[in-house]
């Protein structure tokens, strides 16, 4: 289950989603939705959920990424949030940390390696899920020091791909 923090309207909330196949399970504010996946293209989808009353509800919707800024078309409404980032929580006082993919995936490519020095916002790993192309990137200024994944690995949410150790001040 990926867990994220999200800026929406203006209001900091927690989001969690877990994706099964073609099943998607989404929390917000301890409610519960479980949604299948009836089509999904690049960065276009249509979702479908039953109602309480046993009538299906179908959700149109497109997305657009720009770093940690998204747009979201959702049944003809906009809505623009921000991802916040989550500080990775390391072993050590130096704020060494782990970066991992926020839902299933399988890595396309890997572009750093053990020992390269990267910057805050530097695309580490891409990854592909849902046929969307999804950039792990740098929190910080840092030092890679480990690569736990290959491309074409099938990863699960919240496993860490690539350890970081941060730039000393």
């Amino acid at each position: 289950m990926a867990k994220f923090k999200v800026n929406l309207n203006g209001q900091e909330t927690e989001i969690e989603a877990q994706r099964q196949g073609e099943r998607l399970r989404v929390t917000r504010d301890g409610q519960t939705v479980d949604l299948h996946i009836i089509y999904a293209d690049d960065a276009t989808f249509v979702l479908e959920y039953d109602q309480a009353d046993g009538t299906h509800r179908y959700i149109r919707a497109a997305g657009y990424v720009d770093g940690d800024k998204r747009q979201l078309w959702v049944n003809g409404r906009s809505f623009t949030y921000e991802r916040i980032r989550q500080r990775a929580a390391g072993g050590s006082s130096g704020g060494d940390g782990s970066l991992a993919a926020a839902i299933p995936a399988v890595v396309s490519e890997i572009l750093v390696g053990p020992g390269d020095t990267v910057n805050a916002g530097d695309k580490l790993i891409l990854l592909e899920s849902m046929k969307m192309i999804i950039p792990i990137q740098a929190p910080t200024d840092g030092v890679v020091t480990a690569v736990n994944c290959a491309a074409g690995d099938s990863v699960q949410a919240g496993v860490p791909l690539i350890e970081l150790e941060k730039i000393k001040d």
